[in-house]
């Protein structure tokens, strides 16, 4: 199989420090080596989010999703009710996942690339004495946004919510402290910032909401998040069969990226972001988001010119060897599509797939740089 740059958002290049952790023997998921894997794993996935020890961590086998469903199924009960903040398909997943366990809710929503407004969140959490809960997404990947995260927090401790984040395309990229953004449940996966392989995805909660988890009465089996607690918590273990070889992929990744140190990957993302996007002003290519201060470090969101279709456009980069993403829900319509730099990216990278970008731009499809 041939190479390709993965400039897209997830799933991203991996060193071969990490492939290599996939090559380790065949081990048994009950045996005292798992155990020992996950007994490293979970701690230093709480030193990723600066954690203190009031929070714990749980590895789930499974994507981002089987995540936030775990959080959402297991730690909202019948009387409880989500103010749910959503600008974006990965909100509305949240909202789907929302609608399927029949959780009562409130939507206050934006279109995509909006910003949300903290006096409307305000308003609805002094007007719904019914609220317990505040959900949204850290970085709407749809849109390259980064939301008002510790804003919403500090909303949250003000009025007595717990705040639940999907961190997803956050963890490793942008900068979070659980502390300070008064977090109270958090979702991450290694296959974007933290630049590991898919397949596994992680919570970390306050272990106040461990009792919580246990009296929730219990909507499914495999995502439970009681029950990935309590057998975490007591042996180190999952309650099923997990993806072994996975798991042992994100301890790799993780520790690579604490090796590193999250502000010195956050940092190289940041410098990595400014070369794509000044590389793709000087071509005269137009960034979705307008406001630098709202964009995300990993993601840029591009109109591609009206006169080149997407697919095309698509395809030739990927011959090229470069893929990228094209834009979901309406922002396809539009002729948008995704440079991401997460993973195991440089600045040379950068660089290079500009000058292929151009070249693609100019002598497939004529395009005129102003």
């Amino acid at each position: 199989m041939e190479k390709k740059m993965l400039f897209a958002p997830g799933p991203v290049i991996t060193t071969e420090r990490v492939k290599t952790a996939a090559l380790i023997p065949d081990i048994c998921h009950r045996s005292r080596y798992f155990e020992e894997i996950l007994s490293e794993l979970r701690p230093k996935i709480l030193k990723i989010y600066n954690c203190d020890d009031s929070y714990t961590s749980v590895v789930i086998s499974g994507s981002g999703t089987a995540s936030n469903e775990s959080v959402y199924s297991s730690l909202c009960g019948s009387s409880d009710k989500v103010l749910l903040i959503t600008n974006g398909e990965f909100g509305n997943r949240l909202k789907d996942i929302i609608e399927c366990y029949n959780i009562k809710y409130t939507e206050l929503k934006y279109e995509w690339g909006e910003y949300p407004d903290c006096e409307d969140i305000e308003k609805i959490l002094e007007k719904d004495k019914e609220i317990t809960i505040v959900g949204m997404v850290c970085h709407e990947t749809s849109t390259g946004i980064i939301n008002p995260v510790k804003d919403v927090g500090n909303l949250c401790r003000k009025y007595g919510k717990l705040f639940f984040l999907d961190a997803i395309s956050a963890v490793g990229g942008e900068y979070l402290d659980f502390s300070e953004y008064n977090v109270d449940v958090c979702t991450g996966v290694p296959n974007k910032c933290v630049s590991g392989h898919p397949g596994t995805s992680f919570v970390v909660l306050r272990k106040n909401l461990i009792k919580k988890a246990y009296d929730t009465k219990p909507r499914n089996i495999y995502l439970n998040l009681g029950r990935h607690i309590k057998i975490a918590e007591e042996k180190n273990q999952t309650p099923n069969t997990p993806s072994v070889i996975m798991i042992n992929v994100l301890l790799e990744s993780v520790k690579e990226l604490l090796e590193e140190g999250v502000e010195n990957r956050i940092r190289r993302y940041k410098k990595l972001a400014r070369i794509i996007r000044e590389g793709l002003y000087e071509m005269g290519l137009e960034i979705f988001l307008t406001d630098p201060a709202q964009m995300a470090n990993t993601v840029t969101t591009v109109y591609l010119p009206k006169k080149i279709p997407m697919n095309e456009f698509l395809t030739e980069m990927e011959n090229e060897g470069y893929v990228f993403y094209d834009g979901k829900g309406d922002l396809k319509s539009k002729n948008l599509f995704q440079i991401a730099n997460m993973g195991n990216l440089d600045e040379k990278d950068c660089i290079e797939m500009l000058k292929v970008l151009k070249k693609v731009l100019i002598g497939k499809f004529s395009y005129e740089i102003s």
